[in-house]
C-alpha cells in the first residue's frame, strides 16, 4: 500500500517563505511504517529543531533525502529542488547562494537509513516566497486557502495506486474538506468517513482506486511520514532564512538575524529601514 503525508512549515511568519511538502513510500501497513521511520530519528520537526542548532533536523532531513533518491543533496540548491524550486525562482538578491551554500550546514554525521520492509517512494513540495504570497492574497483569497492550494497539488504528486492513505496535518480550524477535494479528483467519488474535532476522514473512490485522505489535528504524530514531511518544510525554511540572514546582515552593518516570525519582524524591519523596504516591499514582506 502507498502511504503519504503533508505538513507545512512558515505559515505564520511575516519574512521567508511558507513550504508545504509530501513525502511517500510503500508498506505493507501502518505499524511497519511507523517502526520503519521512528527508527531512522523520524520525528515532528518541533522535536527536533532547536533555534541556533540546525544539526538534529539537518541529520534527518538529509538522511531521508538519501533514502528517497539514493545520494545526497551536495548544495542547499538541489536540496531545494527536491521540493520543486529551480533556481530561477529565487528572483531575489536574499534568495542567491543556494548554488554554493554546501550540506550538511550543521549535522557532522549523517546516517543511511536501512529500512528493508519499507520501500521509498518520493518526495515533493511548493515554495510560496512572499512575492507569490502576496499577488495570491491580491486575488481576494486569503492564506489558509493558499495553503489549500499547495495541499491540493501534492495531494495529486504521487503516482497512481490502487490503495493509498495520505495523513494531512490538519489546516488551522478548518473541519470541512469534501467539497475541496471533490474539486480536485475529477469524475471521484468523494465519501465522508468522519468531520470531527479530531480529524476529518474521507475515502476517494475512482477508476477501481482507493484513496483514504485523513486531515488530522497534530498529524505529524499520526504518521510517520507526515512527521517527515513536517521536517524538510521547515529544513528548507531554514536554508531560505540563512540566505535571507547572510545577505542582509552583511547589507546592514549590525544586524541582528531573524527567524521572521512577526514580533522579531517588526524590530528587523525597524533597523533596515523603510527607505530600504519600500521599493521591495512586496516582494520581502507578507501581507496579511
Amino acid at each position: 500500500m502507498q502511504h503519504a503525508g503533508i505538513d507545512e512549515a512558515g505559515y505564520g511568519p511575516t519574512l521567508g517563505p511558507l513550504v508545504v511538502t509530501t513525502t511517500w513510500a510503500d508498506a505493507a501497513d501502518h505499524p511497519i511504517l511507523v517502526e520503519g521511520l521512528r527508527a531512522s530519528g523520524v520525528k515532528d520537526s518541533k522535536q527536533l529543531h532547536r533555534p541556533g542548532d540546525l544539526a538534529p533536523l539537518e541529520t534527518v532531513v538529509l538522511g531521508g533525502m538519501q533514502w528517497f533518491i539514493g545520494v545526497l543533496p551536495a548544495t542547499a540548491a538541489e536540496a531545494l529542488a527536491l521540493l520543486g524550486e529551480t533556481a530561477e525562482a529565487r528572483t531575489q538578491p536574499w534568495m542567491q547562494g543556494a548554488e554554493t551554500l554546501r550540506l550538511p550546514v550543521a549535522a557532522t554525521r549523517i546516517p543511511v537509513w536501512s529500512t528493508p520492509a519499507i520501500n521509498p517512494g518520493g518526495l515533493a513540495g511548493r515554495i510560496v516566497h512572499p512575492e507569490i504570497y502576496n499577488r495570491f492574497l491580491a486575488t481576494g483569497a486569503n492564506k489558509a486557502e493558499l495553503e489549500l492550494d499547495a495541499v491540493g497539488r501534492l495531494l495529486l504528486a504521487p503516482p497512481a495506486a490502487r490503495q493509498r492513505t495520505t495523513v494531512v496535518d490538519r489546516l488551522g480550524g478548518r473541519k470541512f474538506y469534501r467539497d475541496f477535494l471533490a474539486s480536485i479528483h475529477s469524475g471521484a467519488l468523494v465519501l465522508i468517513e468522519d468531520e470531527a474535532n479530531a480529524a476529518s476522514r474521507y475515502r476517494i473512490v475512482h477508476d477501481h482506486s482507493e484513496h483514504a485522505v485523513a486531515f488530522v489535528v497534530g498529524g505529524e504524530s499520526a504518521s510517520p511520514l507526515t512527521a517527515l514531511a513536517s521536517c524538510l518544510a521547515k529544513y528548507a525554511r531554514e536554508l531560505h532564512m540563512l540566505l535571507f540572514n547572510r545577505y542582509w546582515c552583511a547589507c546592514v552593518p549590525g544586524l541582528k538575524a531573524t527567524a521572521g516570525y512577526p514580533e522579531d519582524a517588526k524590530r528587523w524591519l525597524r533597523e533596515v529601514g523603510e527607505e530600504r523596504i519600500h521599493p521591495i516591499r512586496m516582494a520581502l514582506v507578507r501581507g496579511s
